[in-house]
C-alpha cells in the first residue's frame, strides 16, 4: 500500500513534469515484456496460420512425441480444459491426431500428422525470438536472467502454495 509521502511524491511529479508515472513493479514489467514476447513470435508464426498456443504444442510433441492432455497442459502451462480446447482446434485444423495410448487402450494420447510435421521447421523460432529479445545481453547476463526469473517464478508459486494457511 502506497504512504502518504509517495503519493504526494508522485502527484508532484506528475504537476511540475506533466508527464504520467508508472510503480516500478515486477509484475508490470514482467507483463510487458512477455506481451512483446508475444508479439515478436505472433509476428514470426503469422505466415504459417499458426498461433503461439498452436505452436506451444507442436513444440511439446515435436520433442516428446505422442503426448496425453495432462502432459501438453504441463508443458505449455495451460489447465488441462484450455489444453485440450486447443488440441481440438489443432485436429480440425489437420495438424494433429488423437490416437489410442499403446501403454493404456483405454488412454488417448495426441499425435502429429502429416501436416503437423511439416512444420517441424518452426521446431527452433523460439531462439529467433530470443536473438530479438536477447539481442544487447552477453550470455552471462542472458544465463543469469533465466535463473532470476526462475527465482521469481518459484517464490511466486512457494507463496501462492502457502498463502492459504
Amino acid at each position: 500500500m502506497l504512504g502518504y509521502k509517495q503519493i504526494l511524491y508522485m502527484a508532484i511529479n506528475y504537476m511540475e513534469h506533466k508527464t504520467p508515472t508508472a510503480p516500478k513493479s515486477i509484475g508490470r514489467q514482467l507483463n510487458f515484456s512477455a506481451g512483446v514476447s508475444t508479439s515478436v513470435i505472433t509476428r514470426i508464426l503469422q505466415p504459417h496460420d499458426l498461433s503461439l498456443a498452436q505452436w506451444a504444442v507442436l513444440s511439446c510433441i515435436w520433442r516428446n512425441g505422442a503426448l496425453g492432455i495432462k502432459d501438453i497442459a504441463e508443458l505449455t502451462g495451460n489447465a488441462p480444459p484450455a489444453a485440450s480446447r486447443i488440441v481440438d482446434r489443432m485436429v480440425n485444423g489437420g495438424l494433429l491426431l488423437r490416437e489410442e495410448a499403446e501403454a493404456d487402450r483405454r488412454g488417448v494420447v495426441v499425435n502429429l500428422t502429416a501436416k503437423g510435421e511439416e512444420l517441424r521447421v518452426l521446431q527452433f523460432v523460439f531462439e529467433e525470438v530470443n536473438e530479438v529479445l536477447l539481442k544487447d545481453l552477453s550470455q552471462t547476463d542472458q544465463d543469469k536472467l533465466f535463473e532470476l526469473l526462475a527465482r521469481v517464478e518459484q517464490n511466486g508459486r512457494t507463496w501462492l502454495k502457502y498463502s492459504d494457511d
